[in-house]
């Protein structure tokens, strides 16, 4: 009886409920921050690959860079190799035939003679990328090839073994890589007897 007693007076001298004492029903969004603390910042991604690829400073333009010429994927560049100089004639988009569905054909228009013409494409449903080659020489065209892909969510790029393309023709490089770009140098115009792979 004395402990009822102790209770009830306990109990009649404890202030009232406050409002903050109920239970929470909804947690805040986003807490202040602590005074004197720095603010928290949240890490923030680019919105778009071409502002990735940006911010890890790779510039994503189809363009020639020294004695190179940078490819982008979805595009094709049209150079002209004379006297062993290249020049950039046009750059185009669209995509290779291989990387639309069986049976369709290019969305480029053929290379006029005396051009050279490297296109990249990729197709998700077939895993692959592609670099397609129009030589538009009397001779065979030799180049070496280095890829830009996307490795562990980081760019990464490495050398290709490619063919030498035989005058007049074209010519198919594939890779299971999600190629970015392809960086070509060396286009050089050889002897037919010369076309190899390297």
């Amino acid at each position: 009886m004395i402990r009822l007693v102790a209770l009830s007076a306990v109990l009649a001298l404890a202030p009232p409920a406050f409002a903050q004492d109920a239970p929470v029903t909804t947690a805040p969004a986003a807490a202040p921050p602590l005074a004197g603390g720095p603010a928290a910042v949240r890490p923030t991604k680019p919105p778009t690959l071409v502002e990735a690829l940006i911010a890890a400073g790779f510039d994503p333009h189809t363009k020639l860079i020294g004695d190179a010429v940078q490819v982008m994927s979805g595009q094709r560049a049209t150079l002209d190799v004379a006297e062993g100089k290249l020049t950039l004639d046009a750059v185009d988009t669209g995509h290779v035939d291989m990387a639309l569905p069986d049976g369709t054909p290019d969305t480029y228009k053929p290379v006029a003679p005396g051009k050279v013409a490297f296109a990249v494409d990729g197709s998700a449903a077939k895993k692959q990328s592609f670099l397609k080659i129009w030589n538009g020489l009397a001779h065979a065209v030799s180049y070496e090839a280095e890829l830009t892909a996307i490795r562990g969510g980081k760019l990464a790029k490495r050398k290709a073994q490619v063919c030498a393309v035989p005058g007049g023709g074209t010519n198919y490089e594939m890779w299971s890589d999600p190629i970015i770009a392809v960086t070509l140098s060396r286009i050089a115009e050889v002897p037919d007897d010369k076309i190899n792979c390297k």
